[in-house]
């Protein structure tokens, strides 16, 4: 019996919502929620291809960078790599 009686639901709601399509006059909201799903697609389109550009802007100026930097001799001013470590130890024994 439980097979009957969701079949005849199923039935009675598709009947109900054709009914309703009929009155709403689906043609017209059918060709404007088109025009609203393309509108949405192409400002998506356009706000990746946006974020795809500042992106790789970014990419661009960080090698820049990167590069400027190991291109440059490096400068004669600048301490050796371990010269903190180089101090002497004092005395520690102090009264």
């Amino acid at each position: 019996m439980h097979p009957v009686l969701m079949f005849s639901a199923g039935l009675l709601t598709g009947i109900v919502g054709i009914r309703l399509a009929k009155k709403a006059g689906t043609s017209a909201t059918a060709h404007d929620l088109g025009e609203k799903t393309r509108h949405g697609v192409g400002q998506a389109r356009d706000g990746l291809r946006q974020a795809t550009v500042d992106g790789l802007a970014a990419v661009e100026r960080a090698s820049a960078s990167l590069r400027g930097r190991l291109e440059s001799p490096p400068a004669a001013d600048a301490p050796a790599p371990g010269a903190d470590e180089a101090k002497p130890a004092g005395d520690g024994a102090k009264s």
